[in-house]
């Protein structure tokens, strides 16, 4: 089996995340730095800063010719940015998400042709679980 590794990061991403369903998770964070939010500081904004995800290509060969040819995430780093009210004025926080004890699926969509890149990401923060799809 030939197995080549890529990482790809991307920015202000496209991808599939609905983070104010997540908002306890990201008021816990936010809590555990010792940043109060209530309703006169609220939060503003979520977004992803930064989605790093690191995957491998494979090519499984028999002597007949390619037997399977498959693409797995096999670890994924992601930094939200929060933007939220202390005493009316904005401020910025940076939360790196540890992503380490959460379970990794990975789907190939039919419809992509030839190509092999991550399509989308799904993070699932009650079942911590993400969705990679290629």
């Amino acid at each position: 089996m030939t197995t080549e590794k890529f990482v790809n990061t991307y920015y202000d991403t496209k991808f599939d995340i609905d983070l104010w369903e997540e908002k306890s998770y990201v008021l816990k964070k936010l809590i555990e730095k010792g940043i109060k939010i209530d309703n006169k500081n609220p939060i503003e904004n979520i977004g992803i800063s930064e989605c790093k995800v690191e995957w491998n290509f494979s090519i499984e060969m028999r002597s007949w010719g390619v037997k399977t040819l498959s693409a797995y995430a096999t670890k994924i780093i992601l930094t939200l940015m929060v933007e939220y009210y202390i005493d009316e004025e904005i401020e910025e926080e940076e939360l790196k998400i540890d992503l380490s004890e959460w379970e990794i699926e990975n789907d190939r969509e039919t419809d992509n042709g030839d190509v092999f890149t991550v399509q989308n990401v799904q993070f699932h923060f009650e079942d911590k679980k993400i969705n990679v799809e290629f």
